[in-house]
């Protein structure tokens, strides 16, 4: 199977697409941070071993976790960057954007096998600092 990966630039889109649809913020602002980030994240992605949900972890850990590619709204592009991805390969994205758990992968609470699973449409634990 070959495999569909999203560009920096579709990245960088999804940013701005998700300050202006998901208001969190008045301070939110569309602005990159570091494109090298993206890509590295994204090469990161296409180096995996592992199947499209393992990809699709992989692409949303490296866009949440420090250091930041964008201004603002990294957590909530990252949860749309791998939805986008998982549909671009012909998966049926089942999870809903959930804000505590997004935070809790930011700081490294959940397992990578946890995170899949949840990407899965599977139930996760509640994050707890």
């Amino acid at each position: 199977m070959v495999v569909a990966y999203p560009s920096a630039d579709a990245i960088i889109e999804l940013n701005r697409r998700a300050i202006e649809t998901i208001k969190v913020k008045k301070a939110d602002r569309h602005r990159v941070l570091s494109r090298g980030r993206i890509d590295i994240v994204l090469k990161e992605t296409e180096a995996c071993d592992g199947d499209t949900y393992d990809m699709a972890e992989t692409l949303l850990k490296g866009l949440v976790e420090m250091p930041h590619s964008f201004d603002s709204a990294n957590r909530r592009t990252a949860f749309l960057a791998a939805m986008s991805f998982l549909e671009m390969n012909g998966e049926t994205a089942l999870v809903k954007p959930d804000p505590r758990v997004l935070l809790g992968i930011r700081q490294h609470f959940y397992s990578d096998s946890e995170i899949k699973e949840w990407l899965k449409g599977n139930a996760i634990r509640p994050f707890e600092r």
